[in-house]
């Protein structure tokens, strides 16, 4: 009886600990990460198109500036994908983050029904 209840004590303070620590501090340092990146890349694509339309003769800097623009538009795409994915993990981490609130909860509820069950 009182290793059940030790047991559910331990378990409710190791699941409330564990998700006592906000997990979306590293999530929103990540999208702001690709945010920045996005506007690195909307930058140097502004900056590049000048740059090569003053140096190489017209069809030249024409055919360097459309390859960096698809350069350019497939790594926005992989950013894009990857703020998907990032956008399925966080509605994962939510789904999970209240699976293990209800857990905790059960787990309370029963470590004080057994402690009220042990007096």
């Amino acid at each position: 009886m009182r290793s059940r209840l030790v047991i559910a004590i331990a378990l409710f303070l190791f699941i409330s600990n564990s998700y006592a620590q906000d997990p979306n501090d590293d999530l929103e340092d990540r999208i702001r990460s690709l945010e920045a990146a996005v506007a690195t890349l909307d930058t140097r694509l502004a900056t590049r198109t000048t740059t090569g339309a003053g140096s190489l003769d017209t069809s030249v800097a024409g055919l360097s500036v459309q390859h960096r623009i698809d350069d350019l538009e497939r790594q926005v795409e992989n950013l894009a994908r990857r703020m998907t994915t990032l956008q399925r993990q966080v509605d994962q981490a939510g789904r999970d983050a209240s699976s293990a609130i209800r857990e905790a909860e059960a787990a309370r509820r029963d470590a004080r029904d057994a402690l009220m069950r042990a007096r």
